[in-house]
């Protein structure tokens, strides 16, 4: 079972804590295995360019799949191991063979040695998330001045865009929040005539096919109230998550 986390612009899969001691247990099984593999070549000095090909394989597979550190140290040994049986395998048919196994053993342990702070990172990353980065954690928000009274009418209007913002931008509604400010001391172009100035926010979703479809929805919404769609800025802001605060942190972190 994973949880999406983060942001329409950057997503990571994170095991929860039930799936994590399952996971750790699988990551141990292959490098045991391969260690096992390789220290039989090492023994008795057969099938060493099968062991060695088997333990580099899991080398470079371990890594990405353990979460924790223990599998890609096991990995790593399996790779010198295999890397020393091919040697002594070897070594008594064609010495330049052998030399070449323990070069690629040795190349095969210092890749998995290097991947070992990965798993670790990843971890770190998962506890540091917000349980505010759900996977529709989002900030499409509405701001509507105007120097129009929307009298009795403007709770309607409200609700009508609460759905509009959500629909053009592909948002929940359960995000989505409205202010409106009526009867406000606005003119444009140097006359009181109804108008309105309207800034969208947005975690994601800003662009120019949704700013144009919401730009026309706002405008026939205000048609309502006499303000005329020439008289109406729409401006839109996709913003990072870093820079939206929400339930006592951000959804960047």
């Amino acid at each position: 079972t994973t949880t999406l986390r983060g942001s329409s612009q950057a997503r990571t899969l994170v095991p929860t804590m039930a799936s994590a001691p399952l996971l750790r247990r699988a990551s141990l099984a292959p490098g045991l295995l391969l260690v096992l593999v390789a220290l039989v070549a090492l023994l008795f000095g057969i099938a060493a360019p099968s062991a060695f090909a088997l333990a580099l394989g899991g080398a470079v597979a371990a890594p990405r799949a353990a979460p924790s550190t223990a599998g890609v140290a096991a990995a790593a040994s399996a790779a010198a191991a295999a890397a020393a049986g091919g040697c002594l395998g070897l070594r008594l048919l064609s010495p330049a063979l052998g030399q070449a196994a323990l070069l690629a053993g040795a190349a095969a342990t210092a890749a998995s040695l290097a991947a070992v702070g990965m798993p670790h990172r990843a971890s770190v990353r998962a506890r540091a998330a917000p349980p505010c980065e759900g996977e529709e954690a989002t900030d499409p928000t509405l701001w509507v001045q105007t120097n129009v009274d929307m009298g009795e009418g403007k709770k309607a209007f409200m609700k009508a865009a609460s759905k509009a913002v959500a629909a053009c931008l592909g948002k929940p509604e359960s995000y989505v929040a409205i202010c409106v400010q009526d009867k406000q001391d606005i003119i444009w172009g140097g006359s009181d005539d109804p108008c309105a100035l309207c800034k969208v926010v947005s975690l994601g979703g800003i662009n120019l096919k949704n700013n144009k479809a919401l730009t026309q929805e706002v405008s026939k919404l205000l048609a309502d109230f006499t303000v005329p769609q020439n008289r109406i800025y729409v401006n839109f802001y996709d913003l990072e998550g870093q820079n939206i605060g929400y339930n006592g942190a951000t959804f960047a972190g």
